[in-house]
C-alpha cells in the first residue's frame, strides 16, 4: 500500500499545484501568490493534506466517502491505513517531521474506533473560548514548524466544535554548500545594474542533472542532494512554456528521481551533447589541468510562503458536500453533527547557501451541522535558474514530494546563505 499511497500523494500535489497554475481571475502564478518573492511564486504540501482528507474520508458519511475517495484516490474503507503508511514514511526521515493535533470540544464525543487509526496521544480539547483557543493551537503550530509557520491557517470562533490539523517540516543541508556571488545578467531576474544575486557550486557529480523530452518541451532538472534522505529537485522549463505544464512535467521528474535510469526520454548529465541541449544547460569540452568532467550550478536564494484555501477548490479536495449545510457529514467520527466550515494551508519554503527548510501546516474546523448551527577535453555542464522555475523536496526512498512549489522572482533577502 506505502508505493500506492506515495503516488496518490503525489497525484494530488501535481493536481493542486497545476490548478494554482492555471490563469483566471483569482487563480494562476499572477493572481493566486501570497509570496515574500513577489508574484507568482508558492509553496504547498501534497503530503501534508492527503493523511488528513484520509482521515476525514474513513469518518465521514456515505456521500462524503465517495467525493473525498475520489480526491484521494483510494477507497475510503482503506484511506485510514494508506495515511498511516504515508504518516509512517514521513516519521522514517531524518529530515522530515509531521505532527498531528486533533482538538474537540467537550460536547463533541470522537467514537473509539475513528480515533484508534490516528497517532495516540493527539487529542486535546477545545474549551470554547475562542481567544484561549486560537493561542494555545498558534502556540502548538509554531512549536512544530520552528516558528517558520507562527500561527494556526484557521480562525478559531465560539462555533468551532472541532480542529484537525498537521504539521509537516523539512530541514535539509546540502552535502555540497553553495557559494553565495553575483552574476551579470540581462535575464527578466536582473536588478537595474543588470546583476543578480546567485548562489553557485561545482561538483563532479554530472547525474545530478537530467534533461527529460516531454509533451511540453524539454525540461532541466537538478537534483540537489541532502545530507539526510531528503533531496530537492529544480526544474526548468523552455521560455515560453506555461506554469502549468513545467509544473506537470516537473512533478514526475521528481517523483522519479533516482528511479528511471532506463527512461528513453530522459538523458543524464554525461550523456548530454555539446551546445545548449536544454533550457538552462551548456555543455562544453575545455582543455583543464584536472582530468575531471565538472558540473556548474547557479541558482538564486529564495523565500516563498503562501496561504491556501482549500475551500475555494472544493472538488479538487473532496470537500464539496463534507462542507455543504445538512445535519452533519461524519457519523463514523462523532454522533455529533459536524460539517466543514475552514479548510487552509499556510507553508513556507527557504533555499539558502547552506540548505532547504520548508514547514506546512493543514488544518480543517468544523462546525456543528444545521440542526445545532444558526445561520451565520573535459566536459564542463552549466545549469543556470535565473527565471521561473519549480522546485520540490522530495524523500529519496520512496519518491514522496513533501512541499512544492514554484519561484517566480529571486530573494535578495537570504542570499547570504543564513537560514
Amino acid at each position: 500500500m506505502t508505493a500506492t499511497a506515495v503516488e496518490k500523494v503525489n497525484a494530488l500535489t501535481k493536481r493542486w499545484l497545476e490548478t494554482w497554475a492555471q490563469p483566471g481571475p483569482g487563480s494562476g502564478p499572477d493572481a493566486r501568490a501570497s509570496s515574500e518573492t513577489g508574484s507568482g511564486a508558492t509553496v504547498l504540501s501534497g503530503a501534508g493534506v492527503w493523511p488528513l482528507l484520509a482521515f476525514l474520508a474513513d469518518g465521514a458519511d456515505d456521500t462524503g466517502r465517495a467525493e473525498l475517495a475520489s480526491a484521494l484516490g483510494v477507497p475510503a474503507d482503506e484511506a485510514a491505513r494508506a495515511a498511516r503508511d504515508i504518516l509512517a514514511t514521513i516519521e522514517s526521515s531524518a529530515a522530515a517531521r509531521i505532527a498531528l493535533g486533533l482538538w474537540t470540544r467537550r460536547e463533541v464525543r470522537v467514537h473509539t474506533a475513528w480515533l484508534a487509526n490516528i497517532a495516540p496521544g493527539v487529542h486535546g480539547e477545545l474549551t470554547g473560548d475562542a481567544a484561549t483557543d486560537q493561542k494555545r493551537l498558534d502556540a502548538w503550530t509554531s512549536e512544530h514548524t520552528g516558528g517558520l509557520v507562527p500561527r494556526l491557517p484557521v480562525t478559531l470562533t465560539a462555533d468551532i466544535m472541532l480542529v484537525l490539523a498537521s504539521a509537516l517540516t523539512v530541514e535539509v543541508t546540502w552535502q555540497e554548500p553553495f557559494r553565495p556571488s553575483i552574476t551579470e545578467t540581462t535575464g527578466e531576474w536582473a536588478d537595474e545594474n543588470g546583476q543578480l544575486s546567485v548562489l553557485r557550486r561545482h561538483t563532479t557529480e554530472l547525474r545530478a542533472l537530467r534533461v527529460a523530452d516531454t509533451p511540453a518541451g524539454r525540461m532541466s532538472a537538478l537534483t540537489v542532494d541532502g545530507d539526510g534522505d531528503v533531496d530537492v529537485v529544480l526544474v526548468l522549463g523552455p521560455e515560453d512554456c506555461a506554469p502549468a505544464k513545467v509544473i506537470a512535467a516537473g512533478t514526475d521528474l521528481a517523483a522519479s528521481t533516482g528511479h528511471d535510469r532506463s527512461d528513453p526520454s530522459i538523458t543524464h548529465g554525461p550523456n548530454l551533447p555539446v551546445g545548449t541541449p536544454a533550457p538552462g544547460v551548456t555543455v562544453s569540452t575545455v582543455e583543464s589541468m584536472t582530468p575531471m568532467d565538472s558540473l556548474s550550478v547557479t541558482t538564486v536564494p529564495f523565500r516563498v510562503s503562501a496561504h491556501h484555501d482549500l475551500l475555494e477548490h472544493a472538488a479538487l479536495f473532496g470537500l464539496r458536500h463534507v462542507s455543504g449545510p445538512g445535519r452533519g457529514h461524519f457519523p463514523g467520527l462523532s454522533d455529533f453533527p459536524l460539517t466543514v466550515d475552514q479548510a487552509a494551508q499556510d507553508a513556507v519554503a527557504v533555499f539558502t547557501a547552506k540548505g532547504f527548510t520548508a514547514a506546512a501546516v493543514m488544518a480543517f474546523a468544523m462546525m456543528a451541522g444545521s440542526a445545532m448551527r444558526p445561520s451565520s577535453m573535459v566536459r564542463q555542464i552549466s545549469v543556470t535558474f535565473d527565471r521561473p522555475f519549480a522546485y520540490y523536496a522530495v524523500h529519496r526512498a520512496s519518491g514522496l514530494i513533501l512541499v512544492a512549489g514554484w519561484v517566480g522572482a529571486p530573494d535578495h533577502e537570504v542570499s547570504s546563505g543564513n537560514a
